[in-house]
């Protein structure tokens, strides 16, 4: 029986697939997001990335909705007034502040992209 359960672990360990980072970070670039922040939306979510705000491209209020787990680590440094500036093509997000301005690269699997 325990030769069993060891070879069933060893099929699950063996049988993850490895994270294709090159790949994500071409599909993180895509991702653009420029707004003063107005208002945090509560989600309970890890995925999704709420924020409405006044978008710096049009100067109209919008809400950035984003399925996005590396949006939403940043939800704890983010006020009311705040600037968000992701450009498309970088993997740098940035938080703007009124004295200070927060940067934080993407990274998977311990690699830092830029």
């Amino acid at each position: 029986m325990k030769k069993i359960i060891c070879l069933f672990v060893c099929c699950q360990f063996f049988s993850c697939e490895k994270i294709d980072c090159e790949k994500l970070s071409h599909i993180k670039k895509d991702y653009e997001c420029l707004l003063i922040v107005k208002n945090l939306v509560d989600s309970t979510s890890v995925y999704n990335f709420e924020v409405e705000g006044k978008s710096l491209k049009t100067n109209k209020d919008t809400l950035y909705k984003q399925e996005n787990r590396w949006f939403c680590t940043y939800y704890k440094y983010l006020d009311k007034g705040d600037t968000i500036i992701k450009k498309k093509g970088e993997l740098v997000f940035y938080i703007h502040k009124k004295d200070t301005i927060l940067s934080f690269n993407w990274e998977c699997d311990s690699k830092i992209y830029k």
